[in-house]
Order: C-alpha cells, then sequence, then structure tokens
C-alpha cells in the first residue's frame, strides 16, 4: 500500500512539473512553446526541457550583470543538472523533469554541461565581435543538442546548409546587424523553403515567424504545410 501511495505520489510531482515548465515556457517564449507541438508527442518533453533551461539561463544574464553573480548562478545549474541526472532529489520542477528523462545518461550529462558553459562563455565575454561568435556557437551546440534528443538520423545537404545560414539569421538578430540578417534568412530559404517534417521544428526555432495568440490559427496552417 505504502509503494502504491509512493508511485502515485511521484506520478503527481511529475504532471505538475510537466504543467510547470510548460507554463513558464508559454509565458516567456510562447513561440517555442508552440512549435513544441511540431515534434512527436513522446519527444515533447524532452525538447521542452531543454528550451526552459535556454530560458533560465537567458534570464540569469538578463538580471544580472556582474560576472562574479553570473558564475556562481551558471555553476549551480552545472552542478545541480549534474546531481539530478545521478539521482540526487530536489524540490525543483526542471532537474526532477532531467532525472526522470534523462537519469544516468552520461552522454545528455555531458551535452547539458556543456550547453551551460557554453552559454556562460558567451556570457561573460565584452567584446562585441567575439560575444557574437560565441553566442553563435552556442546555439550551434543547443541545435546540434536537439537534433539528438530528437532522434533526427539525417538532414539532407540542402536542409543542412539552410539551418546554418538560419543559425547565423539568429546570431545577427540577436546583435541588432539588420542587413547581415536579412542575407541569411534569404539564403537559408533559397536552400530550403519546405523542410521536411523531422527537422520542421529546428528551422521553427530560428525562423522569423513568431507565433502569437491573435493569428496562431493563420500561423499554424501555414506551418502546415511546412513553410517556415
Amino acid at each position: 500500500m505504502e509503494e502504491t501511495f509512493v508511485r502515485s505520489l511521484k506520478q503527481i510531482n511529475k504532471y505538475s512539473d510537466e504543467l510547470t515548465i510548460e507554463k513558464e515556457i508559454k509565458l516567456n517564449c510562447y513561440h517555442s512553446y508552440i512549435s513544441s507541438y511540431f515534434v512527436k508527442s513522446d519527444l515533447r518533453l524532452k525538447l521542452l526541457s531543454i528550451i526552459y533551461i535556454d530560458i533560465e539561463l537567458n534570464k540569469i544574464l538578463k538580471l544580472n550583470t556582474e560576472n562574479n553573480i553570473l558564475i556562481v548562478k551558471f555553476e549551480w545549474w552545472k552542478v545541480s543538472c549534474q546531481e539530478s541526472l545521478v539521482g540526487k532529489p530536489f524540490a525543483v520542477p526542471i532537474l526532477r523533469i532531467l532525472n526522470n528523462l534523462f537519469y544516468e545518461d552520461k552522454i545528455i550529462k555531458l551535452r547539458i554541461l556543456n550547453l551551460i558553459q557554453f552559454f556562460q562563455v558567451y556570457a561573460l565575454e565584452k567584446n562585441t565581435r567575439y560575444k557574437m561568435k560565441y553566442y553563435h556557437r552556442y546555439i550551434k551546440y543547443k541545435n546540434d543538442f536537439l537534433i539528438y534528443i530528437l532522434d533526427i538520423k539525417t538532414i539532407d545537404n540542402r536542409a543542412y546548409k539552410a539551418l546554418n545560414y538560419a543559425l547565423l539569421y539568429k546570431t545577427y538578430e540577436k546583435f541588432n546587424k539588420n542587413k547581415e540578417k536579412n542575407i541569411c534568412l534569404k539564403k537559408s530559404k533559397l536552400y530550403c523553403k519546405r523542410p521536411s517534417s523531422n527537422v520542421l521544428i529546428l528551422f521553427l526555432l530560428n525562423s522569423k515567424l513568431n507565433f502569437n495568440k491573435l493569428l496562431l490559427l493563420k500561423q499554424i496552417f501555414y506551418v502546415k504545410f511546412r513553410y517556415w
């Protein structure tokens, strides 16, 4: 009876944790929240967990300016993620989700730690030229991470080139380089205007399209035909 109660409690916590991170992503990045529905349902929570970490890392950078504070907070994420993946209990929803999804997965653990480290290098850099370079490296690594967890086996050559330009587009957009970002977006769409369904999510997360509630039905209809 006690074991049944514990299992039920874990199920309740799991459901509550999923709702918590979904709510946070929906509030902070509605576009990513809607985009997540364009992956297989059994992979969606894995995608959301990485999106959530990305949002939290960006919050740290936005709310803190001193390097020593940034370093402490990034180190907390590294240590906490690492410990949650080897079984240490946490009261933090995302850490419990990581434990449920990737328990003792050494490859995922290494990739999450690298993801945080790449973001930290970008966040601490003061020189704009290098900061842009490190941001591009971060989102490229995040993109490769998503390819891995979404089990995308093959990407054709044109789609691969288009994705590289899409990542450059997001980098230039981040740093308000309008001329460069428009060139990269144009080249990306030239290589691949309608990506296959298995890689569509990668284009949605790095596109000019921005899902919003007023135009949502129209936008979803548009994406159903794999236009990004």
